[in-house]
């Protein structure tokens, strides 16, 4: 988050920092402050776990924005909150898909939110074409029937996002993201700009 201008609008002049690309766990509630003018942002970044989870409402209530951020490669993952030497043999383990799907689904109900624009990313979209040639999606769910084509499986993706949301269908975007390609984020971004200024001018 101390990074973030240099990912939305890095310089070519400077050498970019190779620690942005370092996957940091985010524990707690963090905020950023970005300067657009005649704009000032403040983006928070909660934490995915279910300890962080409590703080979510209170940032959404008076968000202009959400960006909610799914792995792609989820399907066929268990959370790393429920490892298998750590669990109880009682619980089976929980497919990383299917939790975000209901995270999602819950957030998506939120009476605070449902007239603000939800961002769908889908991330690490790099890995997703070589995840699905070594574990098919038919094996986790047998209705699935795109074999390995990568848009099939990226379009099966989003509409299982698309069928649990419970706000206004007109208020979620998707988007694919290479986690690694800086331009994408800067789209993202400009996507966020404009419906946050046309949804500022309305009022």
């Amino acid at each position: 988050m101390d990074n973030i201008e240099k990912v939305l609008w890095p310089d070519e002049a400077d050498n970019f920092d190779p620690s942005l690309y370092v996957h940091i766990m985010t524990n707690g509630l963090y905020k950023s402050t970005v300067k657009v003018e005649p704009f000032k942002y403040e983006i928070f970044d909660v934490g995915g776990t279910k300890s962080a989870r409590k703080k979510w409402l209170h940032c959404m209530k008076e968000s202009h924005y959400v960006i909610f951020v799914a792995d792609l490669n989820g399907y066929c993952q268990t959370l790393e909150e429920y490892p298998e030497r750590a669990r109880p043999l009682s619980k089976p383990s929980i497919n990383q898909l299917q939790e975000s799907l209901g995270v999602f689904e819950r957030i998506s109900s939120e009476p605070c939110i449902q007239s603000t624009p939800i961002l769908l990313l889908l991330n690490k979209a790099e890995l997703f074409e070589k995840t699905i040639t070594h574990h098919p999606i038919s094996k986790f769910d047998p209705e699935y029937t795109g074999g390995v084509d990568y848009w099939k499986a990226c379009g099966y993706m989003a509409d299982c996002y698309r069928r649990r949301n419970r706000g206004p269908p007109g208020k979620l975007h998707c988007l694919l993201m290479d986690s690694l390609d800086t331009a994408v984020f800067q789209n993202a971004w400009r996507q966020v700009q404009e419906k946050i200024i046309h949804t500022t001018l309305k009022y």
